[in-house]
């Protein structure tokens, strides 16, 4: 599977712990209601197309490999999502 495109479809799973196929260049799962954190194994895979925007993830974006070629609109309008290419995550207390 080379594309995953899901957007608008009302979605809700928690997106913590999947594991995307390595071949994968295009995902787009925006606008639905997506929950957990950004998968970390998303930072291992080249991705052409990436948008998780307009979902309910929270948490720190993986950083590393492949992730520093996503920009700020791929991730907005989520819950509480933090880290590059957004705003530093707040140090908890």
């Amino acid at each position: 599977m080379k594309k995953i495109d899901l957007s608008w479809n009302k979605l809700e799973f928690d997106m913590t712990k999947v594991r995307f196929p390595y071949r994968l260049n295009y995902l787009d799962i925006s606008h639905n209601h997506i929950k957990g954190g950004v998968s970390k194994s998303l930072k291992d895979i080249n991705l052409l197309h990436f948008n998780v925007s307009y979902n309910e993830l929270c948490g720190e974006i993986p950083t590393g490999r492949y992730m520093v070629y996503h920009q700020a609109d791929s991730y907005v309008n989520n819950k509480c999502l933090c880290g590059t290419p957004l705003p530093h995550c707040k140090k908890r207390q």
